[in-house]
């Protein structure tokens, strides 16, 4: 037993070549990187948090630029069907909401209606605060 003890001392590297080896190894591992992702995660959160924001904003753009639309085509829809006897600007308003603004102009047998309905601004302003929604509806 001692023989194969005096066999691993033999072996084993001063203690200063273990320690430079320690460092190597390290260094090949990428120790020397601790806290490189936390660093990382931290500059890029905010981009990513910026564009969350921009996203959300845009799907309600498109959101009210879809109801604006809906609203324009029930306005047209009301305005050919029921003649003079209809209120296609309460029809439109009950669609896109009491802050909507309605144009209603008639050519030829023809009722074209424009709808314009608020949006909340984004978070940068680049995005529109105001979409319009155009519907034409030609009586028989």
């Amino acid at each position: 037993m001692e023989r194969l003890d005096e066999r691993r001392r033999a072996r084993r590297p001063p203690r200063r070549a273990r320690r430079v080896h320690g460092r190597i190894s390290r260094l090949r591992s990428g120790g020397w990187e601790t806290g490189a992702a936390t660093a990382e995660f931290a500059m890029v959160l905010p981009v990513v948090v910026v564009m969350a924001a921009l996203l959300l904003s845009l799907t309600r753009v498109v959101v009210v630029s879809m109801d604006c639309q809906d609203a324009a085509a029930a306005a047209a829809r009301e305005a050919v069907l029921a003649g003079g006897e209809g209120d296609p600007v309460a029809v439109a308003k009950e669609a896109a909401g009491g802050s909507a603004t309605v144009e209603i102009s008639r050519a030829d047998g023809a009722v074209t209606v424009t709808v314009g309905c608020p949006v909340l601004p984004g978070p940068l302003g680049v995005l529109p605060t105001r979409v319009t929604g155009t519907a034409v509806g030609v009586g028989q």
